[in-house]
């Protein structure tokens, strides 16, 4: 499966179209280079409701590969900064707090890739926070 450019501008972001049988760890191992990066694919899809069920024909967003600086957790920049996971907290909760939104918890996933399972985060953790989230 090759991504295709949607019509318009050569700026405008590449897109792959879902097979029967797709899912985004495929998507991302063929697209991104490895499987686990499907959360990158998620973040860049806001309207993916439930990762585990992708519409065969739906077109998704590659990320910008370009963009995927590796960026130290305890750093603070003026593209991020970092909070520390209170008991209780949840990815949709940070999110609603941080990025204005629970839908963008994608992007906290993608920004903090130590994160093993998005499900998964523990008090005194500390979780990088992108300065904004894209659609």
């Amino acid at each position: 499966m090759r991504p295709v450019a949607p019509a318009g501008t050569a700026a405008a972001p590449h897109t792959v179209s879902v097979k029967p049988g797709d899912s985004l760890w495929k998507l991302a191992q063929q697209n991104l280079g490895r499987g686990n990066r499907w959360r990158e694919l998620l973040a860049a899809n806001p309207s993916v409701a439930n990762p585990d069920r992708i519409r065969a024909g739906a077109q998704l967003n590659l990320p910008n590969i370009a963009r995927s600086p590796v960026v130290s957790l305890s750093a603070k920049t003026h593209d991020s900064t970092t909070i520390q996971v209170r008991k209780g907290d949840t990815l949709w909760g940070l999110a609603k707090s941080h990025l204005g939104r629970s839908s963008a918890w994608p992007c906290l996933a993608v920004a903090n890739p130590s994160l093993s399972d998005p499900n998964r985060i523990y008090e005194n953790q500390e979780l990088l926070v992108p300065v904004s989230c894209a659609p």
